[in-house]
């Protein structure tokens, strides 16, 4: 029998071709060699914006999400090597790379605000409109118009045309729209023009502060004001006597913006403040307001609980509002019956009947409280006590199966009692409905890019009662004249985050009294020693405000000045 065969080539070649197929003709293909170099590309950008974004917020962890987007693209790229099927290994690359930059997409959100949030529905628009738009890229020789549209509205809430071409018509309108952006974009929460011998000056509340812009001559600014009091639909002949209104105006396109407008006549002329409540801004949650974990859970058991008062104490200005609507955030408001009265509505929340006072219509705080306590309701919330009568009927909802959230102006917890007790309500009633006191005030955040570390002194963290082994720096806001030995005066030195003021973006101080028996009993006394109550206060571990914003000190959020101008 003969043995011999026959070797072909082809017969070396065919286990190969059947273990790695490498396509007819190339042995890669030019398609998925781009489309794997695109997401590699797409992944280092990511890895590096994270890197640096991260250090913007204390509770991340910098290791913990450069290791986990490290990892995930590694991850995707070792599957796509060894899994035969490109498509399949592709799709597992993709869902690493997307899945871990989506996961920390989400977790640095929730704790921006909403100016500051990416890949949301807002951010996407104006990326596209950067990108794509010619109207967002305009040449230099052709000045940008204000991506802002002023909108009149009427008494019965629609839409007042009239008045608003009335307003456009005005030589001056232009004038007024670039103020207004400019206020919209330093973040301000408030615009004054006030009036002096001379012209009319120009500030914004930005964080809390005051910041003087270019002003305007008398006759352009008195325009100015002319111009808003039409769209607030407001006597343009009356310049003496108080008047309020209100527009509201579309900025980028999709951002709603609306404005609370105030007149008021003074020895120069009229003076005007104009309210900027932007709806795009959304209701904070409670863990993003600055509180301490341990707080966030004590107030969440309070609102929840089915009757007492829970009171926001502070200042004009100092958040209570704010905090408030964060907690009926908290409320199953589609299995609860939830009623606001505020004056006026500043946001609009999902499931929850909210009502607007009108004094001038008979609609006050007392009034539309007694009404709605026939409406059934199983959470209240009224918008500030003011009256006798408001918070003995508050007091009152609170013990008849009702949770009350209400706001009052007192400068901490055991005030607010007395502030009660002093506006006519009895003692009796006080210790009987209120649930908890938080008192609040917010101080400004330093910025992360310009922020400079130092030694403490020794005798103030002694003051403090702070370790002083274990407390190495603390931060302060970069002054005027610490441009590293540059003149403070060239631009090119100014932090361009904050715009040199140091801060930017708020957060809150908090102290949190729970009412206990041991309290009642002396809030039950004719005439109660609130000493006594602050001492119980404190045995059952209240922290005091200066004591919770030393917290944001000793984390780097906030100066020790900037504690100290807030809280006394």
């Amino acid at each position: 029998m003969d043995l011999s065969f026959t070797l072909h080539p082809s017969s070396f070649l065919l286990p190969a071709a059947s273990s790695f197929p490498r396509g007819p003709g190339m042995y890669f293909s030019p398609v998925n060699l781009v489309l794997v170099l695109v997401v590699y590309l797409m992944w280092v950008k990511t890895c590096w914006w994270a890197d640096e974004d991260v250090q913007s917020f204390e509770k991340l962890s910098r290791p913990k999400w450069n290791a986990l987007l490290v990892s995930a693209g590694l991850g995707g790229l070792v599957a796509l090597w060894a899994i035969p099927s490109f498509w399949l290994g592709f799709a597992i690359l993709l869902l690493a790379y997307f899945g871990a930059t989506l996961a920390y997409v989400r977790a640095r959100n929730e704790l921006s605000e909403a100016g500051e949030q990416v890949l949301t529905p807002r951010h996407i628009r104006k990326k596209l409109k950067e990108w794509f738009s010619l109207k967002e890229r305009p040449s230099e020789d052709k000045p940008r118009g204000v991506p802002l549209r002023f909108i009149a509205k009427g008494s019965t809430g629609h839409v007042d045309e009239s008045r608003a071409r009335q307003a456009a018509d005005s030589p001056d309108y232009q004038a007024a729209l670039e103020m207004v952006h400019e206020a919209i974009q330093l973040r301000a929460t408030d615009i004054h023009m006030e009036p002096t011998e001379s012209d009319i000056s120009v500030r914004y509340r930005v964080d809390g502060i005051m910041q003087a812009s270019t002003p305007f001559g008398k006759a352009m600014g008195g325009a100015i004001i002319n111009i808003f009091k039409i769209l607030a639909g407001l006597d343009i002949a009356e310049k003496r006597k108080p008047q309020d209104g209100s527009f509201s105006a579309i900025y980028e396109g999709s951002r709603e913006i609306d404005f609370r407008v105030a007149t008021a006549g003074s020895v120069n002329g009229e003076k005007l403040v104009m309210r900027l409540l932007d709806r795009d801004s959304g209701i904070l949650n409670l863990e993003r307001t600055g509180m301490r974990p341990a707080t966030v859970e004590k107030i969440r058991e309070i609102v929840k609980q089915p009757h007492g008062l829970f009171i926001v104490c502070g200042p004009t200005g100092s958040g209570k509002s704010t905090t408030l609507y964060a907690c009926l955030n908290e409320i199953d408001r589609y299995q609860k019956n939830v009623i606001t009265i505020e004056d006026p509505v500043e946001y609009h929340i999902d499931n929850v009947t909210q009502i607007e006072i009108n004094t001038k219509a008979g609609k006050t705080f007392a009034s539309e409280l007694r009404s709605i306590l026939r409406q059934d309701p199983d959470v209240i919330y009224v918008g500030e006590i003011r009256d006798k009568e408001t918070a003995e009927i508050a007091c009152q909802a609170a013990q008849t199966g009702h949770m009350v959230f209400t706001t009052l102006h007192a400068n901490d917890t055991v005030t607010a009692l007395a502030r009660l007790i002093d506006l006519g309500v009895q003692p009796f009633l006080v210790a009987n409905a209120v649930s908890a006191v938080l008192g609040q005030r917010l101080v400004r955040v330093l910025c992360p890019n310009c922020k400079i570390k130092y030694k403490p002194n020794p005798e103030l963290l002694k003051k403090a009662n702070l370790p002083a082994d274990q407390i190495k720096h603390f931060y302060k806001a970069r002054e005027r004249n610490e441009n590293d030995g540059e003149e403070a005066s060239d631009p090119s030195q100014i932090c361009e985050h904050c715009g040199g003021t140091g801060y930017h973006g708020r957060t809150g101080v908090f102290e949190l009294l729970v009412i206990n028996d041991r309290m009642r009993e002396i809030l039950r006394e004719a005439n109660p020693n609130f000493n006594a109550v602050r001492q119980e206060a404190a045995k059952a571990g209240m922290k005091t405000m200066q004591e919770d914003g030393l917290r944001q000190v000793i984390s780097g959020q906030t100066a020790v000045n900037e504690l100290l101008r807030v809280c006394k």
